[in-house]
């Protein structure tokens, strides 16, 4: 069995803009040191093809360093052959890394939008893929065709959008794989994989998702697809095997916490805590915690306290959606401002759309607030 290895949407040299200067830089020396990490496996795993399906560079960021270190895993691994496609985020041009690179012979990059491909005929397998050569491809390259040599393993590499018809980032259809008759379909785009797809008649496709997360919509580890493909010298029938492999070092998460009920913020923390044990996030997460619910209008609405009492996370935000309950006969009667701002606000409490209630219902909690000499933190 070949031993191949697909991975995508690596994104070098990212902003992390989330993540302030000290951690942003951190995060782009961790996401190349997760690159390194695929190709520490790759050879000492004696993995044979890797795929590239596109966005290996986060296109206007990309310095020489990372180029460097690019080019020497790929020399450091002569025995494996490395095939990209490039995406919408490093299209191929002239003035692209890849035109503009001297990248080792085990490299091989489609440079067209049009559909080619590399024959290894040592090992039995064509691998089919095509780059995107400007940020959008309204097109998918392969629909409307058939691999050229059915008997032998045929592999498609090539960055797209399977959520719409109507994408600028190569449509691609589950008809246009079916019928296009590869064994396997590495995909590149979509940052959060869904799994392996094995549709009616034939064929397996995948997106490996992301290598490392880079913000909240791309939660959870992260990694690359290992494949196993070979035939069966007795029966001829090819085999394909792929299982997922983590490679993340940090992972994004959020957590709703629902607070009714909680009078301050030792409350709110013990909470949040029993949440994060339960979850067993540590040092490698970076959390957004939401806070949900019914408080009291008079819950102190500055949360540093309340993050301070965290346990160790790599990084924290907390947001608080929890919506106050107020005592309204008190409110009703009080004679000072405070009850004349909540008459005041009355009408726009009970009447109107559930959205202009909630607004009014945090506008009255402002200004509570304000009028108590609390902090205020908005959101």
């Amino acid at each position: 069995m070949i031993k191949i290895l697909h991975f995508a949407d690596v994104h070098l040299d990212s902003p992390f803009s989330l993540c302030d200067v000290r951690q942003s830089e951190q995060r782009r020396n961790e996401l190349r040191a997760a690159f390194t990490s695929v190709m520490a496996y790759v050879r000492t795993s004696g993995i044979k093809y890797v795929l590239i399906p596109g966005d290996l560079f986060d296109y206007g960021y990309v310095s020489k360093e990372t180029v460097d270190i690019v080019r020497r895993e790929f020399e450091v691994n002569p025995g494996t052959r490395f095939i990209i496609a490039p995406g919408n985020h490093d299209p191929y041009s002239s003035e692209s890394v890849y035109a503009k690179v001297e990248f080792p012979d085990n490299v091989y990059i489609f440079d067209s939008s049009k559909l080619s491909a590399i024959e290894f005929p040592d090992d039995g397998i064509d691998i089919y893929g095509y780059a995107f050569t400007s940020p959008y491809l309204d097109s998918c390259p392969f629909a409307g065709q058939r691999v050229l040599h059915p008997e032998r393993i045929n592999i498609l590499v090539g960055h797209g959008d399977t959520a719409s018809a109507i994408s600028r980032y190569c449509p691609i259809s589950e008809r246009d794989i079916v019928s296009f008759g590869a064994d396997y379909t590495a995909l590149g785009h979509i940052h959060n994989t869904d799994g392996l797809h094995t549709p009616d008649g034939g064929g397996i496709y995948a997106y490996s998702g992301c290598l490392e997360g880079r913000s909240f919509d791309e939660c959870g580890h992260k990694g690359a697809i290992i494949i196993e493909a070979g035939v069966d010298g007795d029966s001829g029938e090819k085999k394909i095997v792929p299982h997922p492999y983590r490679f993340s070092r940090r992972r994004y998460a959020i957590e709703n916490v629902d607070i009714t009920g909680a009078a301050d913020e030792n409350e709110v923390s013990t909470l949040i805590r029993a949440r994060i044990a339960e979850k067993k996030y540590g040092d490698e997460t970076i959390l957004r915690i939401v806070l949900t619910g019914t408080t009291s209008p008079h819950l102190v609405s500055d949360l540093s306290v309340v993050k301070a009492a965290l346990p160790p996370l790599y990084a924290a935000e907390i947001l608080d959606r929890a919506l106050p309950i107020f005592d309204d006969e008190y409110l009703k009667n009080d004679i000072t401002i405070r009850g004349e701002f909540y008459r005041a606000m009355l009408p726009k409490l009970t009447e109107g759309s559930q959205r202009e209630r909630e607004i009014a219902a945090w506008a009255l909690r402002y200004g509570l607030s304000a009028l108590a000499g609390e902090n205020i933190i908005d959101f």
